[in-house]
């Protein structure tokens, strides 16, 4: 038998070639049409993997507003990235002051008290914030050393907010003066009871920043003893419970690295 070994070879060479375009098709079905590698784009679906979007062929956080408003809707997309506005809140644990005046889908933070009428029995409404009252109006009320200022019982003079560095607790050189004029201070007026308070930005865990405030407030209330401070009583940390604004930058976290020390 006669057999046409050109027809022969064609049809091998067809079949070889159909079985590349599908082992062809396949692999780029299997990669995904096998597109830049992360962050590289060359659109949305390269970088959807990510939750990100692609911006002038890299991956970003956002392309604009929109992006991040579909995340939350008080994010805005700055240098594509998504920050939170100032201010800006959905619900009451948003803000600080623990008040979110509602307007529509977002609110504004507000402070928790304008009078004494916003705070509960017991409290008073103090630059903002309802603080338990001392019950005094005049200094006669208060104990000897002690002023009544805004219905508070408070050294006569001023005691000095001690702040620190990102994720330290040593007193900085710059803030040892506070700690000098507060610890002379606290000798001349001799009150009952002298307390410190430490304080963190809002950046880290709960625990470690309690842990650290704690040890803020420690540094304080030792070089007040060794300066001849009577009556230090406990450490207390509040971590990042109680800012004093919140922004998110560092000219906010900075006011919030402190310690901050009481008096009765």
């Amino acid at each position: 038998m006669h057999v046409d070994r050109n027809r022969t070879s064609l049809s091998a060479a067809r079949l070889l070639g159909a079985l590349a375009f599908v082992f062809t098709v396949a692999a780029l079905q299997a990669c995904g049409g096998c597109g830049p590698n992360y962050p590289d784009c060359d659109n949305d679906k390269n970088c959807k993997t990510h939750n990100e979007v692609c911006v002038d062929g890299k991956c970003k956080e956002c392309r604009d507003d929109s992006t991040c408003a579909a995340k939350n809707a008080c994010m805005t997309c700055q240098g594509n990235e998504c920050l939170r506005r100032t201010g800006c809140c959905l619900s009451n644990a948003d803000c600080p002051s623990g008040k979110c005046d509602m307007d529509g889908g977002t609110g504004t933070c507000a402070p928790m008290c304008t009078n004494n009428s916003d705070c509960g029995d017991g409290e008073k409404c103090i630059n903002g914030r309802c603080q338990a009252a001392t019950g005094c109006t005049d200094d006669s009320q208060c104990p000897s050393g002690l002023k009544c200022r805004g219905g508070e019982c408070t050294t006569a003079c001023n005691l000095e907010t001690v702040y620190f560095d990102f994720n330290e607790y040593a007193i900085r050189l710059d803030q040892e003066n506070q700690v000098s004029k507060n610890a002379e201070c606290l000798k001349q007026s001799a009150p009952s009871s002298v307390q410190v308070e430490g304080h963190c930005d809002e950046r880290g865990s709960d625990e470690y920043n309690l842990a650290l405030g704690e040890r803020r407030s420690g540094s304080v209330s030792r070089q007040y003893k060794a300066l001849g401070v009577k009556n230090v009583g406990r450490d207390v940390s509040y971590g990042e419970e109680k800012p004093v604004c919140s922004e998110p930058s560092e000219s906010c976290w900075k006011r919030n690295r402190r310690a901050e020390t009481k008096v009765k």
